[in-house]
């Protein structure tokens, strides 16, 4: 689909930068308006127009463009510039695959390497999780989810890892928020947390491991069809999707 019939106007309030690290902070505002759907996708990204929102220059709103290119949320076209990525569902379930088997060696790593205290930090975390998702605050529950699950990662001590892991995270995390539509998904997805918990904290680490990678392998296969059926994120369908099933 050609970009130019996928214009979306930018929010017309501004947004300065703090000056810590122009680049930084034009990739951490970016990101956010992309995943929180304000940047539509297929959105052109007019440079005179950011660089007037977040008072700027250009060259550090090119080089946060150029970071987010790496990230898969923007993509460049020859003489047209950058627009918003638009994600297939087939690339949804390519990411989910490799997500789901980083996190499935870094559960692996972690269950050997972590300490009682980082054993107990993961269950109070879990916790938390569980008593959110009872209470029905399911955005809140879905991010305590999203830091258990980079909080694995990190306990696997593999730097490596943890950088891949990030990266596919910050691409999938736009669209990951379609799991928050199905209740039935809701229900599974914490009785497969419940599992797993169980196996790390049992210091099973081949079930702990498959339990981990089957869990992410059906969030993503949930995250492709609606994808597929429905089309790219877009803020209507966020809200849609923070909402529940109707």
């Amino acid at each position: 689909m050609e970009p130019d019939r996928l214009l979306h106007p930018l929010p017309t309030a501004r947004r300065p930068l703090k000056r810590r690290s122009l680049h930084a902070e034009a990739v951490e505002t970016l990101r956010e308006m992309i995943i929180g759907g304000q940047l539509a996708p297929g959105a052109r990204l007019v440079e005179a127009e950011l660089c007037e929102m977040f008072t700027i220059s250009r060259t550090p709103l090119r080089e946060a463009l150029r970071v987010l290119e790496v990230e898969g949320l923007v993509t460049f076209y020859p003489n047209r510039g950058a627009v918003v990525s638009i994600i297939s569902a087939e690339e949804v379930l390519q990411q989910f695959e490799v997500i789901a088997n980083l996190e499935r060696i870094a559960l692996e790593l972690a269950i050997e390497r972590m300490t009682k205290a980082d054993l107990g930090r993961l269950n109070r975390m879990h916790d938390r999780m569980i008593h959110l998702y009872e209470a029905g605050q399911r955005r809140d529950c879905f991010q305590k989810d999203y830091d258990m699950h980079n909080r694995i990662v990190a306990l696997s001590g593999n730097r490596v890892l943890q950088e891949m892991h990030a990266g596919l995270m910050a691409r999938s995390r736009r669209v990951r928020y379609f799991a928050l539509h199905s209740a039935s998904r809701w229900n599974e997805a914490m009785a497969e947390h419940d599992a797993f918990m169980r196996a790390i904290n049992d210091r099973d680490v081949a079930r702990a491991s498959i339990l981990m990678r089957d869990h992410v392998l059906k969030t993503g296969f949930l995250v492709g069809e609606f994808v597929r059926d429905k089309g790219d994120a877009s803020p209507e369908m966020l809200s849609r999707a923070d909402r529940g099933p109707d």
